[in-house]
């Protein structure tokens, strides 16, 4: 059976935690929490205290939207409400949402995203060996000062997991350098994962002395199943159209041969609603970034790429969905993993 995760969805309290004991029980190795209309831990920690062994993850935690002191320290707690089941997904998440959304600095992303890592670590060691203090900070982006700071982290912490959430090739190789392990985007192609991702992550991981092996590597998929795989690939058009509408990650579409789409959808964006836009979008690129097909096709199609993977988040189509076909299509989808 895959090592299968899953995303925690929204909800009252009682809603999450209802989800996190039923994915437990069904089989799921962990539970993932993302961050867009709130910060990522309230619900993972409504979902700790209501499961004893489901792993927990932010998928993503948003590198620069918070200090890194506060991502470190949120990290810290929710590990230890969760008695040692935390991972710390971290990614940069596109420019836009960081800059217009959060009204905070983006760039450069490898350097800052370095550093952020590198802040983390130094609090992570702080606690578990339950220093005096911390040693002050200082980097090209981040200048932090400890003084006065009387670390009280309590016993019995571990050094929280680091995963990077990567699109491109840099994330990539940061990752296998200073990272513990990886998550591949949901668009992901697996010619993108096998010629471009694990190859930069092994070179990340030589720049280090790493052994590559030894990292997590997180992959997540969209997953569309029809007996018709036209109707398939029409499903997933509408993530196609939302990642391709992103600004920064042209050069991702460009490298799959399909820039001149992704320049169309950035122009009908500024004044369409994504559901206008699904007829822009070519079916050959639904397939290319999402798997598509009959039930033994996608089936097939997750077992190879499984073979890359030490974990699996498989979700169906997220945008111009209808929100019961995409509950029917994730069970259909956990049917396939879990049998």
């Amino acid at each position: 059976m895959l090592n299968c995760w899953a995303p925690i969805g929204r909800g009252d309290a009682s809603t999450i935690a209802s989800r996190s004991r039923d994915l437990e029980q069904r089989g799921y190795t962990g539970i993932i929490g993302n961050q867009v209309y709130g910060p990522p831990w309230a619900s993972l920690a409504v979902a700790a205290a209501s499961t004893t062994s489901l792993e927990l993850e932010t998928g993503i935690a948003m590198a620069f939207v918070r200090s890194p002191f506060e991502t470190a320290c949120a990290a810290l707690e929710l590990d230890q409400i969760s008695n040692g089941r935390f991972t710390l997904g971290l990614g940069t998440a596109p420019q836009t949402w960081t800059e217009d959304y959060f009204g905070q600095d983006f760039g450069p992303p490898i350097g800052r995203t370095r550093e952020v890592i590198e802040i983390l670590r130094l609090v992570f060691d702080a606690a578990v060996n339950e220093a005096p203090s911390i040693p002050d900070y200082e980097g090209e982006h981040y200048q932090l000062s400890f003084e006065g700071l009387h670390p009280n982290f309590g016993s019995n912490v571990r050094p929280i997991p680091i995963w990077v959430a990567s699109l491109r090739e840099k994330l990539c190789e940061l990752a296998g350098e200073t990272a513990d392990g990886f998550i591949g985007h949901s668009i992901w192609s697996r010619w993108w994962l096998e010629e471009r991702a694990l190859p930069a992550l092994r070179r990340g991981a030589a720049k280090s002395g790493r052994d590559p092996n030894e990292l997590q590597i997180q992959l997540w998929l969209t997953a569309s199943i029809d007996s018709d795989p036209l109707v398939a690939a029409r499903r997933a058009r509408g993530n196609v159209a939302f990642y391709a509408s992103i600004p920064s990650y042209r050069s991702y579409f460009e490298a799959h041969g399909f820039g001149a789409l992704f320049d169309t959808l950035v122009e009908a964006r500024r004044s369409l609603p994504l559901e206008s836009c699904l007829d822009m979008v070519p079916l050959e690129a639904a397939k290319t970034f999402a798997v598509c097909g009959t039930r033994d096709e996608v089936g097939e199609e997750i077992e190879n790429i499984a073979q890359h993977a030490s974990s699996m988040c498989v979700k169906p189509p997220m945008w111009a969905i209808d929100p019961q076909e995409a509950e029917e299509q994730g069970a259909q989808i956990e049917k396939l993993l879990l049998g």
